[in-house]
This record gives C-alpha cells, structure tokens and sequence, in this order.
C-alpha cells in the first residue's frame, strides 16, 4: 500500500483536489440557490466585465515584466515576449492539471528546455510568487489602515477570517524583509540544532536560500511591480461586482481582494473552485451581499482565470503552426 501510494503520489493529490472542490462546491450550493447563481450570471452587464477582462490581461503582462526583472538578475535573458507567451500557456495548463502549481510546472520546464539554467528557471518562478504575496500583502496592510482611518472596522466577519486578514497584513511583510536582512536558517540551528528533522525544514531553507540568491534592488523592483498589480486586481474585482450589480466603497475590496489571492495561491482544490467561492461568500455576505451574488462574483473571476487559459491554448497552437514554417532559431517570440 505504501508502495502504491508513494509510486502514485501525484495522481492521488490530484484526485483529492478535485474531489475536495466537488465536495465543496456540493456543500456550497447545498446553502445557496445553483439557479440565482445562474440567473446572476446570466443578467452580467459585459460592458463592466469586458472592463474586468481587459484589466486581467494588462495583469497577465505585469506579472510576465516581474519575472523578467528576477530572471534578468540572475543573467538569465529570455524575451519578455516569451514570458508573456508562458504566462498565457501556465493559465492554459492551471485549466487542466489538478495541482495549484500545474502551470508554474509548464513555465519552468518550458523555459529550461529553451534556456537551461534550470534551478534559475526555478527559483524565479518561486520568487514571484513570493515578491507577489508580499506585494499583496503591503495593500491589505493599507487597505487595515485605511478602514482604522475609516472607523469601517465594525465588519461582521468570522473571527477566524479577521485573524487572517491581520496576519496577512502585519505577519508576511516584516517575516520577508527579516527573512532577507539575516541568516534565519544560521538563528534557528543554533536555537534549535535538531531543526534539521523538521518535515518542512528543506523547504523552509529552499525558501530562504531563494529569497537570498536575488540582488535586493531585483526584490526591491520586483515588490514594487506588484503593488499596480494587486492594485488592478482590486479594480479588476470591482468591476466584476458592479457588472452583477454590486456597489461597495473601495477600501472593502481593497481589505479583501488580497485575502481572496493569498488563500488562492493554496494548492488543495482543483484551481482553487470551491474554496474561492467559500471565501467569497464568508467575506462579502457580512457586509450586505446575497450569498448567491457572491459565488457568481467568484465564479466570475475564474471565468476569467478560465479565458486566458484558452487564449494560451490558442497561443501554443498558433505557435505550434507557425514553427513548421519557421527556422528554429526564429521561433521566440
């Protein structure tokens, strides 16, 4: 049994995932109307959600410049043309493969078959995640201020999902920065000179190790491409809710919104469906939207997610076309 399970380890997590959003999605729609949700949907004003789609692909190519600013520091120069391309192609494979990291798999295979340089392949595409959750992290901890400013912090929400939110807000940036000023892994062997034994010790110190491996002007650019980008992602929000009608001051999805992409960047459901929508509907109930307008806002969302999946299908298709009539050394975008 152990063998088995061991020899069909992805697999297995795979299934799981899709079982837990199916489950959850069960569960969800078991508390609120599936014809609402419908019925929200289909009512969507496009004009706003064409706004909404526009914005995701600018944040598409945002995210695409983060990375090129990691890679170009290490000395690793692929076109910023074909990081927009791989982009495009992960969203395609995050559609398909059970695991919330299927596409950052594609990229960095993608780009090692081409460039080599494969633990640099790898290590920027950990750092912009993590340059981005810190990023996320630095507007709810403004967007905390902002509502303390606001006398707003009267929210009803789960005491959990406050403690979350403060977490996020006051725990990530100070661990990140600390993380980059000192030798934890040095502080925490001599503490605790077992630390070695830890389940998660090698991946606390690939982590750290990563976050020391990039020059602090590419981590300092990198934070400060991410802050437009969680910034066009509350926007992006916004526009999804005044498309199924709803109107909320600002500073609410800009308490919430990097809440929602931090709890998505877990990977325990199939591209995060079931838990987003759970998210969606403990944040945004409380403060006076229908539960079924609040699954459709996170199904919204994914639709897009889901859209620019496609477009990387189409992308590796057309590209695929075009390399039967090409020369290979003219096939980088």
């Amino acid at each position: 049994m152990g063998t088995f399970v061991k020899a069909n380890r992805k697999k297995l997590i795979g299934l799981s995932q899709i079982l837990l959003s199916l489950l959850l999605l069960a569960w969800l729609f078991n508390r609120v109307s599936f014809r609402e949700v419908v019925q929200t949907l289909a009512n969507i004003h496009w004009g706003w959600y064409a706004l909404a789609f526009a914005l995701f692909q600018l944040n598409v190519v945002i995210r695409a410049y983060r990375w090129f600013v990691l890679l170009r520091a290490l000395n690793n120069k692929p076109s910023f043309g074909y990081l927009v391309y791989l982009y495009y192609i992960g969203f395609f494979a995050n559609n398909f493969i059970p695991s919330g990291f299927g596409g950052d798999l594609v990229k960095v295979v993608s780009l090692r078959q081409r460039h080599g340089h494969g633990s640099e392949a790898l290590s920027s595409v950990l750092m912009e995640r993590v340059t981005g959750l810190v990023g996320s992290s630095l507007i709810a901890l403004a967007a905390l201020a902002w509502n303390l400013y606001a006398h707003a912090l009267t929210l009803d929400l789960p005491w959990l999902l406050w403690a979350l939110i403060i977490v996020t807000a006051v725990g990530i940036p100070p661990i990140f920065f600390i993380a980059r000023a000192v030798d934890p892994i040095g502080l925490l062997l001599r503490i605790y000179p077992k630390a070695t034994k830890l389940p998660f010790y090698d991946k606390f110190e690939n982590l750290v190790n990563t976050i020391h491996r990039y020059p602090l002007r590419a981590l300092v650019t990198s934070l400060f491409i991410s802050l437009p980008f969680t910034l066009i992602l509350i926007l992006l929000q916004v526009m999804i809710a005044m498309a199924l009608g709803v109107h909320l001051p600002f500073r609410i999805f800009a308490l919430f919104v990097p809440v929602i992409s931090i709890i998505n960047l877990l990977p325990i459901t199939f591209n995060g469906l079931g838990l987003r929508e759970g998210i969606y509907t403990f944040l945004f109930v409380p403060v006076g939207v229908p539960a079924a307008t609040a699954v459709s806002m996170s199904l919204a969302f994914y639709f897009l997610r889901f859209s620019a999946g496609l477009l990387g299908g189409l992308m590796y298709a057309l590209r695929s076309i075009l390399s039967f009539t090409r020369p290979p050394e003219a096939s980088e975008v």
